[in-house]
């Protein structure tokens, strides 16, 4: 399964297929550590998966990889230098 992995204005990470469908999001927290985070849509596609701690967004994508039973090739988004005001 092809992800893409995208960070938002809040420092965040968004993972997304290709169809631009979230799977779920990855977030930082004060430490450096990073967890997988869930919406209700989401719980149900990635129901056993660890949350966390992660020390890196890729270990984060290694377990969102093993939970979807598959290889994932995942690919950090690139934001044009100009998109930000």
């Amino acid at each position: 399964m092809d992800t893409t992995v995208r960070r938002n204005l809040s420092g965040n990470w968004g993972v997304s297929d290709l169809l631009e469908r979230s799977i779920c999001s990855i977030i930082r927290d004060p430490h450096g550590s990073c967890w997988i985070v869930l919406s209700q849509e989401q719980v149900a596609r990635l129901s056993d998966i660890r949350k966390g701690p992660f020390l890196s967004v890729d270990a984060a994508m290694t377990a969102i990889e093993k939970n979807l039973n598959g290889p994932c090739r995942h690919r950090t988004a690139t934001v044009p230098t100009n998109y930000f005001p």
